[in-house]
This record gives C-alpha cells, structure tokens and sequence, in this order.
C-alpha cells in the first residue's frame, strides 16, 4: 500500500529542521546559543555552546526558543510572543505578537499581530514589508526564501523584502532548506494517488518533473547536492537536473564492518555509533572521535555535541572533551514550528479545510486497517526518536496532525540501545488541531460550529455529549482550550470521548 505517498511529499519542514550550525549546507542555521534548564532548576538559561558560558542564568520561566542571528522569541504572560535580543536578552526588542517564526541567518522573521496582517520585520522590530492580506500563513526564511499560502490554499515563496518571487501556483511545497532547490507539486494534482513532483530554483525555475509513480522521495530536500528517492526496492540518488547519480555519502559499508548495534550518520558526516547500550563517535573515516561511553550523543553543530549520561547534559566537542561546566536536564534544540499564522482567519474557510480531511472511514489519510508499515515514508529511519511513544505528530501547514496507534511505535531492545519499529501497530484515533490562539477569542467556537453544523454531509449524526457517530462506528468530536481547537477522529465509537470547550478569557 502506498496511501500515504502523497502525504510524504506534503510534510512541511518542521519536521526537517534540524537545530546545527556551521557553514556546511547540511546544517540549516548557525546554533550558537542554547536554551537550556540547568539541573535542579525550573526556569531557563541561555548557554553559549561554544565557550560553555552561561549568556544568562535562571533568567526565563517560559521556555526560550531556539536561537537563530542572535535572536529569540518567547511566549509572555498575556500568552503572546515577544523578540529578544541575545546581546541584550533582559528586554524585549519587539512584542505582543499573536504568531511568530524564528529569525533566520538572513535576519528577518515572519509574525502578525492578533487582527492583523502578516509582516516581515528586522532585528530591530521594525516592519520590512506588510504581506498581502489574502496571505494567509508563511514559514520562517531559509536561504533568502519563505513559503507562504493565500486563502485559496495555494502555495508560493516570498523573498527576505516581502517580495513575491515564485507565485501561488503549487498545491504543496518545502522550504529551501540544505541547497537551493526546493520540491513543490502541481496545483492541478491535489487529490490524484500518483502526483508529478517538480523541483525548481530560487527564481521559481522548473530544474526537472518526475512521476511519483517511479520515484518516491525519501524525504522533500536536497542534501550533499542530491535528493534521495527511492525507485522500485532501490535507493538513488537524483541531481538537480534529475539525473541518477551516485550517492555522494555512500561509505556505510565500512563503519558496518565495525560489528556496532546501530549507527547513523551526523548532518558533517561523523558517524554516532552504538554499542550495546553506550554510544560513541567516529568520523567519516571510521577513526574513534569518542569512546563508546555515553548514554546518547547529539549533534549540535558539527564541532559541538550534547552528551546524555542518565539525567544530565552536557556539551563536548568533537574529540570527548568537556566544554564548559555547565550541566542541564533540558534543551530546547529544534524549531516547534516554522510557520506564522495571520492574526485573523475565514473561518468558513478554516471549517471548510477540516472538513476535507476525512470523511465516514477515513481521517487524513488512515483508516480502522491502518498500520504504520502503511504510513512509508512519513516516519524517519531512526526508531529511537519514537521508542515509548504511540503517536507520530505530522505538521501539515498551520494544522498539526496526530496518529495515535494502539501500540507504541517503536520500542526498545532490551539487550541494546537501539530500537526497533512496531510495523504492525494499528492507527485508532487522529487528532487534527488547529492553534487560532492568534485570532480573535471567538475564533474557535464559530469554526467549531461551522464544522459540526456540516457533520450530515459526510455521514456523521449526532450522538451523545458532542460526539458524532457514522454508520460504520466511527466517531468525531470537537473541543478547544488555550486557543488551540482539537477535532479527534476516533476509528471506533466506543473509544471516543467528549472533549473540553474552554474559552479564552484575553485574545
């Protein structure tokens, strides 16, 4: 089965940042800074991995987020998001934003204002260019671009001026992330179970279009020049002109000679290396970096790791060696969500997009008989990241989508650190949530509404308790809370569960 190819090609980058630094193009943005929780503490420091120095101490009750051209952003009392500084982070640069992104190299951010327009701002706050107000979500930038979705739901890429470069022209796209190509689809192939897939330039070029039917991407990026597909049983590698080419990292095969559990590879090409329950590093060469000591190791910047030895963190570089004292039990090291929302929603539209995202047996793509073998392509090829947990979270624009299986997705081996994955867990419930916290406070229950008054059209009736049953036993039912609306589509009935409807008391 192959149902969910089509959604492997719509992952948005979220999933795909990852918090490195270093010129390298395989590193999405330089990671100076670190927000971390020191051992024994509630509240946020600011850590400079570099040096190991603490930038401020104790200093934040609210989780900073990462720290990209010196700048961050974090949520305030009145629950909307504030820009620091690093060279001055005791005073915001610019707040009482309803929806943000994180700076990018480039030095520009996207947010808006709750009942108000997106905007495109400097280090300073200052308003570079006010979008356009049918634009209604952006990501954040990358290599000079950002992907923005106007009320049709059509997809485009905007320049660090505002300016639009590639029109709304594409059902689905992916941001500029390691290289300057991007994979984008039709507009016209919404919906069809084999779609073209196109990749093209910064100024918007078509480098080359390719059946999904022949290829399917292992994951929507170039990296090391090349994007990864996978043709019949086999992986290759394709250029930006489309060619076959071999793979420029393809040196597995030696550290495999090294007997270890599990290895994988680092964005500069070391190699984490597992062994038993302890891991190690080894360049690209297979020459020992780091014994195979540690509990885990995660790669930072290319020169910069996080050791994990039980509870506690640490940073180390590239040859074992402490850097800095400095020991925390947390880290906020990824983006939650590259894209800003406008401050005000169609809301007609926002009920009218759900709505498309199931119908009596289907939600998103899964059904009563979905496995995750079914679900190729969307989970990573790493089963530690999802050990002990039964839900994989897919943002999908301004939506984020949960399957919740009825096992845990991956589980641990008992004589090693490694994990393996749970092929045959089956999807029971999915989540569609939608954060409107941005918006006015009435946002959530007028969609709610909306959407429940249309439940006839596809076969849902009301049952007890806000939920809604179809005839074939599955079950829907909305709630909200915190500004953030939750439709949980349950496989079977009996599982189903009314959902709490709290209302904001500020916007």
């Amino acid at each position: 089965m192959r149902i969910f190819s089509k959604l492997v090609l719509a992952a948005v980058a979220a999933l795909l940042l990852t918090a490195c630094s270093g010129s390298d193009s395989t590193y999405q943005y330089k990671t100076e800074y670190l927000p971390v929780q020191l051992v024994g503490s509630e509240k946020w420091s600011i850590l400079d991995v570099n040096t190991g120095e603490l930038v401020v101490k104790d200093a934040f009750d609210n989780a900073p987020s990462p720290i990209v051209a010196g700048m961050f952003y974090m949520m305030n009392d009145e629950g909307t998001y504030d820009y620091y500084d690093i060279s001055a982070p005791s005073q915001p640069v610019a707040g009482h934003f309803g929806s943000v992104t994180a700076f990018s190299d480039d030095g520009v951010a996207v947010c808006s204002r709750v009942g108000g327009p997106l905007c495109v701002i400097d280090r300073k706050g200052q308003v570079i260019k006010e979008l356009p107000k049918e634009i209604s979500q952006c990501s954040m930038f990358s290599r000079g671009m950002a992907a923005f979705q106007n009320d049709n739901g059509s997809w485009g890429y905007i320049n660090i001026s505002g300016d639009t470069i590639v029109p709304a022209i594409y059902s689905t796209v992916n941001l500029f992330l390691y290289n300057d190509y991007a994979l984008v689809i039709d507009e016209n192939q919404a919906g069809d179970s084999i779609v073209n897939f196109s990749v093209i330039d910064k100024a918007g070029k078509v480098m080359f279009t390719a059946s999904s039917n022949e290829y399917q991407p292992v994951q929507p990026y170039f990296i090391n020049g090349v994007l990864p597909v996978v043709k019949g049983d086999t992986l290759v590698c394709l250029n930006p002109e489309g060619k076959e080419v071999d793979n420029p990292i393809d040196d597995d095969e030696q550290v495999a000679k090294g007997g270890y559990d599990d290895y994988s590879r680092t964005p500069s090409g070391d190699y984490i290396v597992i062994k038993g329950k302890k891991v190690g590093l080894e360049d690209k060469y297979c020459k020992q970096l780091i014994p195979i000591k540690h509990d885990n190791l995660i790669d930072i910047n290319g020169e910069r790791l996080i050791a994990v030895d039980g509870d506690t963190f640490h940073i180390i570089d590239r040859n074992g060696n402490a850097v800095g004292n400095a020991k925390f039990s947390n880290a906020h090291v990824s983006v939650d969500n590259p894209y800003a929302t406008r401050g005000f929603i169609d809301t007609d539209l926002a009920a009218a997009s759900m709505m498309m995202m199931f119908d009596e047996t289907n939600c998103c793509g899964a059904d009563a008989k979905t496995t995750l073998m079914d679900m190729n392509g969307i989970v990573s090829t790493d089963a530690s990241v999802y050990a002990g947990s039964n839900t994989l979270v897919i943002p999908q624009g301004p939506y984020i989508i949960q399957y919740v299986f009825d096992r845990e997705v991956a589980s641990a081996n008992a004589d090693s650190t490694a994990a393996s994955f749970n092929y045959d867990a089956r999807v029971k419930c999915v989540i569609i949530s939608l954060n409107v916290k941005h918006c006015p406070a009435n946002t959530e229950e007028s969609v709610v509404k909306k959407v429940e008054s249309h439940l006839g059209t596809k076969g849902f009736v009301f049952a007890r308790d806000g939920i809604f049953c179809s005839d074939y036993l599955t079950a829907l039912t909305m709630g909200y809370d915190k500004g953030v609306i939750n439709l949980i589509y349950n496989m079977h009935f009996n599982e189903s569960v009314p959902q709490p409807r709290n209302k904001r008391v500020k916007n």
